[in-house]
């Protein structure tokens, strides 16, 4: 009726129209108003708004989104940079005071693990998966993440040299931490041989009042992939026609991620670059490491933002320091269908914007047009750019954290499903279907302490990166993980080829 009307309608209206109580139809236009589907015109009444207006169009009722606040406290080990959410940890953390309390000064001093991970900083890719939400919730937004104490939470662990075993780890940090702390066990085994036992058995057993909070609410680690949205690029000439395709069918946006740059690369797809850049796309570069020619790649970068600018506006972003991070990806948003918002990501192969030879292409690679898996790389992405030294870059960051909110969203049902027949080209997926598993940063190092190879039927993982090389044991160490920033891979489930 309001949409139909001329003009605003009153109380007045809706009342010899519907012939019930005043309070009734204040409550549903209150509802009408909190929905975002009419407006209240102060002194004149009410107005149907364009969320309104397209509701009608679309027929049934879509469901709204209602945004709120939430923080979380994770711990960060300062030997290899592994995460853990506070409010569900099971670590045994005492203060600096706690310590003091029952350790001697010398004992102190000399039980304290050397610090390796020198970061101050954490990744917002890395942590995205510890944030809680309830069902029916997704990640909208996170802030950059706040310091709150250094040097302060401390988890003692008895370290057994003759067994070899290590106590008062968690589970997801033992592959790597354990050897680590072997390591350094050995290294000062005369000073550690007058610690006092019965300091240990005080601090390993836990205070009486540290039980683990429960929460009500649970990150989700695994994703069930959309039916056919992930391929695997077992060639240099399926990867290049992957990434040709989505540079060209992109709309407004493209990320590319890649380990170093040079002139020839970017020579290469300067083509490809100003098609898009012409037709209004915005092209982040975020590259990794300094190379020989490295200043006259960034130069190319440069003329090519100034030639293809509009006005004083730049659509090519780039950094001009480097940003340490080695994955290789591109991500790129697609036209939007039937109200929902399309993207695509290629991960590994060829780094783009470098003249690499196919020795050095990375097999097999994938794209997935999967919004969910996207969605978590382009945050993480958003993560990295705000730890990037240089220029500001703030228009990126925030561009691809509103991308990353939106694929969300759009893999979300009310009930907090994924979306299973929302769109047209959606079917309802088979028991067992492919799941996939984003991993970040120094999470990283523990897939690259295993062997994996795609076979069908098993599980996949898929590195955006060149695993960093075993020591001599077969095992990465705590240095290594470190170095991990802005790796990423992929876990598929249930992978069966087509």
């Amino acid at each position: 009726m309001i949409a139909e009307a001329d003009q605003p309608v009153t109380l007045t209206q809706l009342r010899e129209t519907f012939q019930v109580h005043d309070r009734l139809l204040i409550e549903s236009a209150v509802t009408l108003v909190r929905a975002g589907w009419v407006a209240m015109d102060l002194g004149v009444g009410l107005v149907v708004t364009e969320q309104g207006r397209q509701t009608l169009s679309e027929g049934g009722r879509p469901h709204s989104t209602v945004v709120r606040k939430a923080h979380t406290s994770l711990y960060m080990e300062r030997v290899c940079g592994f995460l853990e959410r506070e409010t569900q940890s099971r670590l045994n953390v005492r203060t600096l005071r706690d310590l003091r309390s029952v350790m001697s000064p010398t004992d102190l001093e000399r039980s304290l693990v050397t610090v390796r991970n020198p970061r101050n900083s954490l990744s917002i890719g890395q942590a995205q998966g510890l944030l809680p939400h309830r069902a029916g919730e997704w990640i909208r937004w996170v802030a950059e993440p706040q310091m709150r104490t250094k040097a302060n939470e401390f988890v003692p662990v008895a370290v057994d040299l003759p067994s070899r075993n290590v106590t008062g780890l968690p589970r997801s940090w033992e592959p790597l931490l354990s050897d680590a702390l072997l390591r350094e066990a050995e290294e000062r085994i005369e000073e550690m041989r007058e610690f006092s036992h019965d300091e240990i058995s005080r601090l390993i057993a836990r205070q009486p009042n540290a039980k683990p909070k429960r929460s009500p609410t649970s990150p989700s680690a695994e994703l069930a992939l959309l039916p056919g949205s992930t391929t695997l690029l077992q060639s240099t000439d399926d990867f290049l026609t992957a990434m040709h395709r989505a540079v060209e069918q992109a709309e407004t946006s493209i990320l590319i991620m890649t380990p170093e740059i040079d002139s020839v690369g970017v020579r290469t797809w300067e083509p490809g670059l100003r098609a898009a850049l012409e037709r209004g796309v915005r092209i982040d570069v975020l590259w990794g490491t300094t190379q020989t020619d490295n200043g006259d790649a960034l130069a190319n970068l440069k003329r090519i933002a100034s030639q293809t600018a509009h006005g004083s506006v730049r659509s090519l972003r780039f950094n001009d320091r480097p940003a340490r991070t080695m994955s290789r990806i591109v991500i790129a948003d697609n036209k939007a269908e039937h109200g929902n918002s399309n993207c695509t990501a290629v991960l590994g192969g060829l780094p783009v914007l470098n003249s690499q030879e196919p020795a050095d292409c990375l097999l097999p690679g994938l794209l997935t047009s999967d919004p969910g898996v996207i969605a978590q790389l382009a945050r993480a992405a958003a993560g990295w750019w705000a730890e990037t030294p240089g220029q500001e870059f703030s228009a990126a960051i925030d561009r691809w954290r509103s991308l990353a909110s939106r694929w969300d969203e759009s893999t979300r049902s009310p009930l907090g499903h994924h979306l299973t027949a929302q769109r047209a080209d959606r079917v309802s997926a088979p028991e067992g279907c492919t799941s996939a598993r984003v991993v970040l940063d120094a999470d990283c190092a523990v897939l690259d302490a295993e062997s994996v190879t795609p076979a069908a039927g098993q599980d996949v993982i898929l590195r955006a990166y060149r695993s960093l090389s075993a020591n001599s044991e077969g095992k990465l160490g705590h240095d290594d993980s470190v170095a991990l920033r802005g790796a990423v891979a992929l876990c598929l489930r249930g992978y069966h080829p087509a």
